[in-house]
């Protein structure tokens, strides 16, 4: 384990007084807790997770990948990317945590990058009743088909200094009235000065708490589907979705994961 993610999972009890948990388990690192006892502490740590921790470093890797690449559609360079991205994978940790005395466990499945650069923390999949939960809280929204099966991958991801990262589903409302009400009285424009309603944004992501958000764009479906723009506080304004910068410094994505990619990038 990396001194970063020892540090960042550790107890405050222990070595790290101003530790982000209470309680921590690296579940790899205990073999012989049994799933009835752990199941019974964390009821929404995926049984799957269990079962990965029990596997080798390889395995570990491996079967992630492999899950990735069932779950989410076929997308041009998707897969090939996720196949270079587990390449940078040192390890996928498990740890069980609970922030303060008395709150409830949290389950992390953890993606350990190469040389210590880093690492990406993923909660566990949404279930049936989160997605049905996120269609009933934007009735009006038909999200796009790919990043409704990431949220089968992880329910909420962020990398290492992420305070937040992708929205877990259930909060996705919380978020989107809270992006509203910090919009009240402002006019918003696109990056080439055209206005945009601040209702045809849908905030999934934000960066390093930070005024600074990745919206779903309800004015622009690019290929069938809502795209996505990025959209700053401190100029209050969205990218232009009609650059075409390969750069991908536009930051105007006709797919999630095309963003999802651009996300994943290595940590330099």
């Amino acid at each position: 384990m990396s001194d970063h993610i020892k540090k960042f999972y550790s107890e405050s009890l222990g070595d790290f007084p101003n530790s982000h948990y209470h309680l921590v388990i690296a579940l790899n690192e205990a073999p012989d807790i049994e799933w009835p006892l752990i199941h019974a502490k964390v009821p929404l740590l995926p049984r799957g997770w269990f079962e990965l921790a029990r596997l080798t470093v390889k395995d570990r890797v491996e079967f992630t990948r492999d899950f990735w690449i069932k779950k989410l559609p076929y997308h041009p360079y998707l897969h090939e990317f996720i196949v270079e991205f587990f390449s940078f994978i040192e390890d996928i940790q498990i740890f069980l945590v609970q922030q303060k005395f008395d709150d409830p466990f949290e389950a992390h499945l953890v993606y350990c990058l190469k040389k210590d650069n880093g690492f990406f923390k993923g909660y566990p999949p949404a279930l049936e009743s989160d997605l049905l939960q996120l269609q009933a809280d934007f009735p009006d929204v038909i999200f796009p088909k790919d990043y409704l099966a990431f949220l089968e991958v992880h329910n909420g991801l962020c990398k290492t200094t992420d305070c937040t990262g992708i929205f877990r589903s259930h909060l996705m409302k919380d978020y989107y009235d809270k992006f509203q009400k910090d919009l009240e009285d402002k006019e918003i424009s696109s990056e080439e000065g055209t206005m945009v309603n601040p209702k045809s944004l849908i905030p999934f992501y934000e960066s390093f708490g930070m005024p600074f958000y990745q919206c779903f764009f309800k004015e622009w479906y690019p290929e069938d589907e809502m795209g996505n723009v990025y959209y700053s506080g401190n100029t209050n304004t969205i990218s232009d979705v009609k650059n075409k910068d390969p750069s991908r410094e536009a930051m105007a994505f006709p797919t999630f994961s095309d963003w999802l990619t651009f996300y994943l990038e290595a940590i330099g």
